[in-house]
């Protein structure tokens, strides 16, 4: 009597397995703020925030609503973060979210607050449940390599 019921839920368990498996392994995530191509191309020395570990400035041509370029206390090798400023939970490119000298990002409408260093944009007070879309960085020569 079980002998049937095993060759049927055998092969059910091994492909969702599979289907889970193949899930587990995405590289990016997918952040709720619209996908907007980034390019950008800094001067650190151009702006005296960004030589301040924990600084950041704020562009506000780029991205969806802006990008905020942090200095990272943590990485030397790489130490910059790129982050749009777009609140999670508002989600308009008017409404961006402001950082701070401690490396918290505020939305002023919804009081949301995002932290900033570590390189992962997670809220820590809400309403928003979702981090801030990051953008990819590399310091090479002296400058700042800002995509997607």
């Amino acid at each position: 009597m079980f002998k049937p019921v095993r060759k049927i839920y055998a092969p059910i368990l091994i492909i969702l397995f599979i289907l889970m498996g193949t899930n587990a392994c995405k590289d990016e995530y997918n952040s709720v703020i619209p996908y907007v191509t980034v390019r950008m191309d800094i001067n650190p020395t151009n702006f005296i925030e960004l030589n301040i570990p924990g600084g950041s400035y704020y562009f506000p041509n780029y991205g969806y609503g802006g990008v905020i370029l942090f200095r990272d206390l943590t990485d030397s090798s790489n130490p910059f973060l790129a982050y749009d400023a777009t609140c999670t939970h508002e989600i308009s490119s008017t409404t961006r979210v402001v950082a701070n000298e401690s490396g918290i990002a505020t939305c002023p409408t919804c009081k949301s607050q995002f932290i900033l260093f570590s390189g992962n944009g997670n809220p820590i007070k809400g309403p928003a449940i979702e981090p801030l879309r990051q953008y990819r960085t590399n310091y090479v020569g002296g400058r700042i390599i800002v995509t997607n």
